[in-house]
């Protein structure tokens, strides 16, 4: 029995290592891999030759032409503010109202120097009447004098009178003819006196409509239906002359300022010069705005690739100043155009057509975009370099490359 117990162990150690030798040498080669290559699978459209409306997308921002800062002609201190930023403000509304005390004092001494010019010129004219009538005096006693002359002379002749009765009448007539003189100078210098008198009664005037206009401008009022910006006063505040108080733009005015890539301007350009309406569609929270191009503008500014158009809407209000907004800029027709999946271009420039299950690169005119009714985006390429039917992969492939082996989904 021990001997049994020895022996079974390596039994069935001897029976392991002769199936061990039997299945090593039994074994069959696995046949070796092939290397397979699984082109992709992937979706085409048949191109279709036909005109179509394109449109590009651009952004834009709101702005107004009649933006107005309003500034003080005056130095004065602030009194009320009636208005607040963001408020609505009519035309012809009081916004702010500044001191008027010291120019109410002003426009009272420029109407008293006023009329004491006035007064002057009434006073000059009494005086010339009174030259007139004094003149018509003097001469009368001109010729009695002269006559007293003569019968001064015809005395000292017939040795009746004196010779000094003769020289004192002789100077009474020197005496009055010198009168006669400096009241005929009078006379004659009324004009030029007169023109001294309107000058100043000119300037008088002009310094009294502007303390007047001075005084108005401490009420200052809404030039036009608009909206306040900002406000940048308050009560009691000190303001010079030109300083700012408050600043606001006309609603009626509102535009959206975008900028076309310079591609587009030439086909704008023309529409404006031939009255053809070029449309767009603004793209809010609030919903879709029309618009329509009002005008371009007149230079490039520096660093940009295009040109800024201006659009107007006839029939929304446009949205809060200095909101930039998606603008659908709608061109004018092509023909011979194909409209395909934004998916089948590559670049900007660059399309896949499948022949023969393999591709091929063709080059295109990207001419816009067009938005299907069910939301789909899709592109406006010029069918130059396509024929009718070719069929062009709308698949996205990273490796997309001239040559490249496909198959075409039956789907």
């Amino acid at each position: 029995m021990k001997v049994l117990k020895f022996l079974f162990p390596l039994v069935i150690l001897a029976v392991g290592i002769g199936v061990f030798i039997h299945l090593k040498n039994s074994k069959t080669e696995p046949d070796p891999l092939e290397a397979r290559i699984v082109s992709p699978l992937v979706n085409v459209q048949k191109a279709a030759l036909v005109s179509a409306v394109p449109i590009t997308r651009l952004f834009g921002e709101v702005e107004s032409p009649n933006s107005s800062l309003m500034t003080s002609a005056i130095e004065a201190d602030v009194v009320d503010v009636y208005v607040l930023e963001g408020e609505s403000v009519e035309n012809g509304q009081l916004m702010i109202r500044l001191d008027n005390t010291d120019l109410s004092l002003e426009l009272s001494q420029r109407e008293a120097e006023l009329l004491e010019v006035d007064a002057q010129i009434q006073n000059t004219r009494i005086q010339l009447e009174a030259d007139k009538s004094a003149l018509r005096t003097e001469k009368q006693l001109l010729k009695l004098i002269r006559n007293a002359v003569n019968r001064a002379k015809k005395l000292a002749q017939s040795q009746a009178g004196s010779l000094a009765t003769l020289d004192e009448a002789l100077q009474n007539e020197q005496r009055q003819l010198l009168a006669i003189l400096n009241r005929q100078q009078s006379i004659d210098e009324f004009p030029s006196s007169q023109l001294q008198l309107e000058a100043r009664k000119q300037k008088a005037e002009a310094l009294r409509k502007k303390a007047k206009n001075d005084l108005a401008r401490t009420l200052v009022y809404a030039p036009a239906d608009g909206k306040v910006t900002k406000v940048f006063v308050s009560h009691g505040d000190r303001i010079t002359r030109g300083g700012v108080l408050v600043q606001l733009y006309d609603r009626s005015s509102l535009e959206v300022r975008v900028q076309v890539p310079a591609d587009y301007i030439p086909i704008l350009q023309d529409s404006l010069d031939n009255d053809v309406s070029v449309t767009a569609t603004a793209v809010h929270t609030s919903g879709k705005i029309e618009l329509v191009l009002h005008r371009l503008s007149a230079v490039v500014s520096e660093g940009q690739g295009g040109v800024d158009a201006f659009f107007r809407s006839n029939t929304s209000k446009l949205p809060a100043l200095g909101i930039t907004l998606e603008v659908r800029l709608n061109l004018p027709p092509v023909d011979n155009a194909v409209v395909v999946s934004i998916d089948a271009l590559y670049g900007k420039n660059r399309i896949y057509r499948v022949v023969n299950n393999m591709l091929e690169a063709v080059n295109v005119e990207l001419l816009g975009e067009l938005n299907k009714k069910n939301g789909q985006r899709m592109v406006i390429i010029s069918g130059k370099n396509l024929q009718q039917s070719d069929q062009i992969l709308i698949s996205r492939l990273p490796q997309a490359v001239s040559g490249l082996t496909v198959e075409i989904s039956q789907l």
